[in-house]
């Protein structure tokens, strides 16, 4: 039922009520658009009364003296107490986009800043922190195994778009499973988020397409070697509904190894974040409320998380990255039983065994004894129905051609439809496109 429309109002004393109605809408989940309406405010007050609820806790709410005040530079002792704040703000959770926001020196300094005022440095803001108890030690992180000086990191021309996706796994209580499907897109690791309560091919084509129609289609594609889009597994040569949904958009496909997340590590790196800042922070009792919760999660993690290394957040980074090649929204083709098979190219990088051989799309591939140990990679050519395997001492080295291998096809391969089609990417360094 639609609340009654509350009248402007100037006493001050009123405008404080309104103030409060405003954040406890807010809080539970409304839309600023519709608070301003049903309070008969325009959308600039209610987000300057979300400063102060966001500075100030409820306190900045009041009424505050109209006298004029001339304060060019905050005080030492005002700008620690904002520190303060905007820390208890954030572990407080009543701020439902910034419950789930990082709570570091870096991250209060980037608060501050949108808040209009000057942050001290980290250190200082660390030792502010510390004096008033707010810090709480993280646990160590287990280190991984380095990957070898031969891994074929990709490294992409400039402009190309990469995007990289991950699942994991959480149980709810009772027992019941769900996915988390996070996707981001390179380099401004601006993230496409979902909670699926099945990986099957259909939540899982569907979770792309609505991706790639928000934020288009990439150039490269990298994953893991998950079962949803391995295909069978044991018919040897398969190639999955899902990648040829991929072939069919003109997306190349970079597979790292199995059991390698360190290859992965920009994803890697946000499942950290995820775990951490949305999953460990709140006790979700359904996926209901995982799926209510995470675009809250989405929204920091585009808006006010700062791109690792540097003071610019997820969306000025994006902003100044070229226009995407969005699909239609009436796109279906993920809805078909089958795709037809489209050229394009698989890069499949595995570490050789101690026979020499490496092993994808259920088959093995010899390369001979004296590449065991060695990290390759494997370029599948569609079109020409045939495998190039790769060596790559180093990143300051050219690809070595190593072996070749024909690949069976046995239906027609079609060309990339005209409007999906765009020029091919440099992906590997010391390679041409």
């Amino acid at each position: 039922m639609r609340e009654q429309q509350v009248p402007y109002q100037s006493n001050q004393e009123d405008v404080e009520t309104l103030r409060n109605q405003a954040i406890d809408w807010y809080l539970q989940g409304k839309r600023p658009t519709e608070i301003a309406r049903e309070l008969g405010r325009s959308r600039k007050w209610f987000y300057e009364t979300l400063k102060r609820f966001q500075q100030e806790g409820r306190a900045g709410l009041r009424a505050k003296s109209r006298q004029p005040h001339r304060k060019p530079r905050q005080t030492a002792s005002e700008i620690e107490a904002a520190i303060v704040r905007i820390r208890k703000l954030i572990v407080s959770g009543e701020d439902p986009i910034l419950r789930y926001g990082n709570y570091g020196a870096e991250a209060i300094a980037a608060e501050l800043r949108r808040a209009g005022l000057e942050p001290p440095s980290h250190a200082t803001i660390y030792r502010i922190l510390h004096r008033h108890g707010l810090i709480k030690p993280r646990p160590k992180r287990r280190r991984q195994n380095a990957l070898p000086r031969d891994y074929p990191w990709p490294s992409l021309s400039t402009g190309a778009k990469l995007h990289v996706m991950d699942f994991m796994i959480r149980t709810l209580p009772g027992g019941q499973r769900f996915y988390a499907a996070n996707l981001l897109e390179m380099p401004c690791q601006w993230p496409f988020l979902a909670a699926l309560p099945a990986k099957t091919r259909d939540l899982v084509g569907g979770f792309f397409v609505a991706a790639w129609q928000e934020l288009g289609v990439p150039d490269v594609l990298q994953v893991d070697n998950d079962p949803v889009w391995r295909g069978s597994s044991s018919a040897p040569y398969t190639i999955s509904f899902l990648v040829r949904l991929w072939l069919l958009l003109g997306v190349q496909v970079i597979f790292i190894p199995p059991y390698t997340p360190q290859a992965n590590t920009w994803i890697e790196s946000f499942n950290q974040l995820w775990d951490r800042n949305f999953w460990q922070r709140t006790r979700f009792q359904s996926l209901e409320k995982v799926q209510q919760q995470l675009p809250y999660f989405q929204t920091y993690c585009r808006e006010r998380r700062l791109l690792p290394g540097t003071k610019m957040t997820v969306q000025d980074c994006r902003s100044a990255q070229p226009g995407p090649l969005c699909l239609p929204d009436d796109f279906h083709w993920h809805r078909q039983k089958r795709l037809p098979l489209t050229e394009g190219f698989l890069h499949f990088i595995r570490f050789v065994d101690a026979h020499g051989d490496i092993a994808f799309l259920n088959a093995l591939w010899p390369l001979g004894s004296q590449w065991a140990g060695k990290t390759v990679r494997a370029t599948l050519d569609v079109k020409q129905s045939l495998v190039i395997v790769y060596h790559q001492a180093d990143r300051d080295t050219k690809p070595q051609r190593i072996a070749e291998f024909p690949f069976p096809i046995k239906e027609d391969v079609y060309p990339v439809a005209e409007r999906f089609r765009r020029p091919a990417p440099s992906i590997w360094s010391g390679e041409a496109s």
